[in-house]
């Protein structure tokens, strides 16, 4: 069943035919597929017409003379409009007639189109005697040429048609290039050879290496020698930490200039340089531990604590105290004996831990005597019943724990 559907279409498409008729100098034109009948025409100058001929009238023999009836046979149009040989809308030869009453006898498709086109042709030029539309020109013209001209307007216009264009090499290195044709004017087909092989269009695509193309248009031939690059490439492995600022790399991931590796993984990232391609395969780890504070007040017999830690990884924070792990980073306590040791942990998921050691001393008791005493401090005499003292040394000692070191400070 397709195979009848494609025969169809292809059998009406052949059965098609188009009479033009031209009003400016009575030009008739019969147009079938792949014929083209050139003759003069008859008809009003200012008769404009699309149309299609449907019928054909034969003359008939009636006894009674008083009934008037063409004597001639007629072409009918759909809209009623008549062409024969004498004596009808259209005038046209003999010969003709006789094809065109074929045609509509055997059902062939038969467009009528008479329209005014002030346009001459001839071998070397087309002119155009007066204004007229574009597509109107188009129209026209495209009965006459495979490939319309230019033809803007009123004027003489030239048929040795020149192709003015430039040629532009784009290429990229280690993959090849194009050779591309860059028109002034319509741009047209041209035929570029290279290595005996021949490609026909706008441009070719060539590999990386050395090529002579020689580029052919309708009235010149153009030679050329080409070096398309071959680069190498070069496949490196370096490992990132995590939060740094990464160069300006080409990331096909979609990573943008000037931003951090914010996450653990792995980036493949473009660089190009003169020698070539290096491929890098970037491992983002993390390697250093949070970033840990500890914060200790008194309140009377109470101490208040808390941890505060950053990382670019989720981490969790703890502390002991006196080797008693507590799991939370904040918290008031409240402490029996005067000296404890208080350790603040932060450990991130790839085990990287950081550390923050206080030693607690809670404040004197204040003493309360009987009667006033009387102290002396640099110089300074104080007399008052009630006496509180602290003494001072070193705020803070380091000690290192598998190899790593760690501020002790005293908080009283």
């Amino acid at each position: 069943m397709k195979w009848s559907i494609v025969l169809l279409i292809v059998s009406c498409h052949c059965l098609s035919a188009q009479l033009l008729i031209n009003t400016f100098d009575m030009s008739a034109y019969l147009f079938t597929d792949g014929e083209r009948l050139q003759f003069k025409a008859q008809c009003r100058a200012d008769m404009r017409l699309m149309d299609e001929i449907v019928d054909l009238y034969e003359p008939v023999n009636l006894t009674v003379s008083y009934i008037p009836m063409p004597d001639v046979p007629l072409l009918i149009s759909q809209q009623g409009f008549t062409v024969a040989t004498k004596m009808a809308d259209i005038v046209i030869p003999e010969e003709m007639f006789v094809r065109l009453s074929e045609m509509v006898k055997s059902n062939q498709k038969v467009t009528l189109v008479v329209d005014r086109y002030p346009i001459e042709i001839y071998p070397d030029r087309i002119r155009v005697v007066e204004p007229v539309g574009r597509e109107k020109i188009e129209f026209f013209l495209s009965h006459f040429f495979e490939k319309v001209p230019r033809v803007p307007g009123v004027g003489e216009h030239s048929l040795q048609w020149t192709s003015n264009y430039q040629l532009v090499v784009s290429y990229f290195p280690g993959l090849g290039g194009v050779l591309m044709a860059i028109f002034e004017n319509e741009p047209s087909d041209l035929t570029f050879i290279e290595a005996e092989r021949q490609t026909k269009g706008l441009c070719i695509a060539l590999p990386a290496g050395e090529h002579t193309v020689e580029i052919v248009s309708s009235n010149d031939a153009t030679q050329l020698a080409l070096n398309l690059p071959d680069w190498t490439v070069r496949f490196e492995t370096e490992e990132v930490e995590l939060g740094t600022l990464h160069e300006a790399l080409l990331f096909p991931s979609g990573l943008q200039p000037d931003e951090r590796f914010l996450y653990p993984g792995r980036y493949v990232a473009l660089q190009f340089h003169d020698e070539g391609l290096v491929v890098r395969d970037l491992r983002v780890k993390d390697t250093l531990p949070p970033k840990l504070t500890m914060s200790v007040r008194w309140l009377d017999s109470m101490c208040q604590i808390q941890l505060d830690g950053e990382d670019l990884s989720p981490f969790e924070t703890f502390f002991y105290v006196d080797g008693e792990k507590l799991s939370m980073h904040r918290g008031v306590l409240r402490l029996s004996s005067e000296k404890h040791i208080l350790i603040g942990v932060a450990r991130d998921t790839f085990e990287n831990v950081a550390y923050t050691i206080k030693i607690l001393e809670r404040p004197a008791e204040m003493i309360v005597f009987s009667q006033e005493k009387v102290i002396n401090v640099g110089g300074f005499r104080f007399s008052s019943p009630y006496l509180k003292w602290q003494v001072f040394d070193a705020s803070s000692i380091e000690v290192k724990v598998n190899e790593r070191a760690f501020q002790i400070e005293k908080n009283r």
